[in-house]
């Protein structure tokens, strides 16, 4: 069981590898953010397609990855998923479901109907143009997950696992960036909520 543990979170990552690889999306605003963006942040196309993505809990669970949101959660969140596979993780078999909403796209795998990473890709919130290169320089590594969306609002595109080694962010940023450029984005690579890699492309 230990070794089938290892190898889940590095199958995961080959499952998943979208988002520092490229993430399409929109436009932009998040969660957190503060009441002067809001009014442009309920403007979003499917808003709570994405904000439902956020109610979606990763096992914690190192040893029995139990306690992540279950399938029947997932349903009442988001209805019948469009696909359904199974998709091999080291010695173990995860159950894949995707919902799809106006091109966006929800992903999540199970593992003994346990949420152990989820996805979101092909989004973008409607948000002011205000994140500069500035700003990206100002995050700093070893920042927590939460402090990073309080400066930059929620992201458009995440991927999250968990395994028993560690816990993985892939999150990116395609909106709300102040640019000229045809396309722009942030990319933050977090280890057990600790920012460990930053990237960016196209500020100002």
């Amino acid at each position: 069981m230990k070794s089938i543990k290892k190898v889940l979170l590095a199958s995961l990552m080959l499952l998943f590898c979208f988002v520092l690889s490229g993430c399409q999306t929109k436009e932009s605003h998040p969660k957190t953010a503060k009441p002067s963006d809001q009014p442009a942040l309920m403007k979003t196309e499917n808003v709570d397609f994405r904000l439902n993505f956020n109610k979606i809990k990763i096992s914690h669970d190192k040893k029995t990855f139990t306690g992540g949101t279950s399938l029947e959660e997932l349903k009442q969140l988001f209805g019948e998923p469009n696909k359904h596979g199974q998709r091999p993780a080291g010695d173990v078999v995860l159950d894949s479901y995707t919902w799809e909403k106006d091109g966006a796209s929800i992903e999540v795998h199970l593992y003994q109907n346990s949420t152990v990473a989820r996805s979101i890709a092909n989004f973008s919130f409607k948000r002011r143009e205000k994140i500069t290169k500035s700003d990206f320089q100002k995050l700093q590594t070893g920042t927590n997950y939460k402090q990073v969306v309080e400066q930059l609002g929620e992201p458009d595109g995440l991927f999250q696992s968990v395994s028993s080694d560690k816990e993985e962010i892939q999150a990116v940023w395609t909106s709300g960036l102040k640019t000229k450029a045809a396309s722009a984005d942030i990319r933050l690579y977090f280890e057990n909520d600790l920012l460990k890699t930053k990237l960016q492309n196209g500020l100002d």
